[in-house]
């Protein structure tokens, strides 16, 4: 009964019958939690589910997305394959699998109604992206930044024998680094700030902002946000970070949810301010 249930539930992961695309993260978030708890799904998998739903046929990409498939793919496996091999080093309770899997879905979700808007958006971007969304905390180490970028920079370190050995070009692994690398909290209100009044366009300052977006949709929600929080004040306080005595408080997440920045069209349709709003709303 309960391997019926899952496989039920992963039939609407992703599920592109639902009109409303909040509908479509929400059941796609549930899903990973149900799994996370019981039969882990792997981000191989999901990364592949992710492949189908933006329409990204191997056979059909450009020798430079399929290249960053490629990667992304060795990155996805690679991610597993340390995790449960490791005995003597836990998994970060926050910046862990079910994170990066939160993020490969909000991202696939984001650039799917973008692509909407838009028509079409450029295969290469769009693997870029995906690639981000699995990368941006490979090799985390459940710690905080002390200086900018700090675990940032150790990331990329991590991923560029990756791109190199799946020969990801010099023009896309730069962009790859320029969205990590500002993928610091801190820096995300200028990533905003940079596209405020511009039309979207496949760029790197898109790639940016999409990824800050995907990086914290799920905390974001109500539904999912306070769990989040309180996994968050367990990673920080292994490392006596003073941040979780309140991360995961009522005035933690509203000091949390107010500097939050949802600026794509993608966002809007997904309806993330207006749920952030009634939220504070109600803690007021």
């Amino acid at each position: 009964m309960k391997s019926e249930m899952q496989d039920s539930l992963c039939n609407e992961y992703l599920g592109v019958n639902d009109v409303d695309w909040s509908i479509c993260l929400d059941k796609s978030f549930f899903f990973l939690r149900q799994s996370w708890t019981s039969k882990w799904i792997g981000l191989p998998t999901l990364l592949n589910r992710c492949v189908d739903f933006l329409n990204l046929s191997p056979s059909s990409l450009t020798p430079e997305a399929s290249q960053m498939l490629l990667a992304a793919q060795a990155v996805a496996q690679n991610i597993e394959f340390q995790t449960t091999q490791s005995t003597s080093t836990p998994e970060p309770k926050y910046h862990n699998r079910l994170h990066t899997a939160d993020v490969m879905t909000a991202m696939s979700i984001l650039i799917r109604i973008q692509s909407n808007i838009e028509k079409k958006l450029d295969q290469e971007w769009v693997t870029c992206a995906l690639l981000l969304a699995i990368a941006h905390d490979f090799g985390h180490p459940g710690n905080v930044n002390y200086s900018e970028s700090e675990i940032e920079l150790q990331t990329m370190q991590k991923l560029r024998p990756f791109l190199s050995s799946h020969k990801v070009t010099s023009f896309w692994s730069d962009a790859l680094e320029c969205a990590i690398l500002n993928s610091d909290f801190a820096l995300v209100k200028k990533n905003h700030e940079s596209v405020k009044g511009k039309e979207f366009k496949c760029d790197q300052d898109w790639l940016n902002v999409f990824l800050n977006e995907a990086d914290v949709m799920a905390s974001a929600t109500a539904k999912f946000g306070p769990q989040l929080g309180h996994a968050l004040s367990e990673e920080w306080r292994l490392i006596d970070f003073p941040g979780h005595l309140t991360v995961s408080t009522d005035k933690g997440r509203q000091s949390f949810l107010r500097q939050l920045f949802f600026s794509s069209s993608a966002s809007g349709l997904l309806k993330v301010n207006a749920g952030i709003s009634e939220e504070l709303m109600k803690e007021s």
